[in-house]
């Protein structure tokens, strides 16, 4: 391979991509012609790390929670132990993320239960200072 590991948890990226492999490790969570549930298709994405791609170049995989949704956006992967990280391509990674961001923004907002008392609102016409100063 050629693809040299990045300056800041190198043990730890290598780690993973030794236990990977050096290959992607999506099952088709990204939703690509890599699901293993579509017919004639392989199970696990094939890019491979230091592998060129035309017009994309080489391919340099991350190091990423193997669970991002239970794990967050303020855990790093720097952070984890090397069983809870899974190593994956740009692609696989970035729709990922898009199904997730999608998936967060379809969820209804909750009623925040602490501000939809009726005994503090006060109606805006009112002018008697009893009203104002009960709310």
């Amino acid at each position: 391979m050629t693809v040299r590991p990045p300056i800041v948890g190198a043990a730890l990226w290598t780690t993973v991509m030794n236990r990977a492999g050096h290959r992607c490790e999506c099952r088709g969570a990204c939703g690509s012609k890599h699901d293993p549930n579509r017919r004639g298709r392989q199970d696990r994405c094939p890019l491979e790390n230091g592998k060129h791609i035309s017009k994309k170049g080489e391919v340099v995989l991350i190091a990423t929670p193997r669970d991002p949704i239970n794990e967050g956006d303020f855990v790093t992967a720097a952070s984890l132990p090397a069983r809870r990280l899974a190593a994956m391509c740009p692609g696989c990674y970035d729709a990922v993320r898009r199904k997730i961001a999608k998936a967060v923004k379809a969820i209804p907002p909750q009623d925040d239960g602490l501000f939809d008392a009726d005994e503090f609102f006060v109606d805006p016409s009112s002018t008697k200072q009893a009203d104002v100063g009960a709310a």
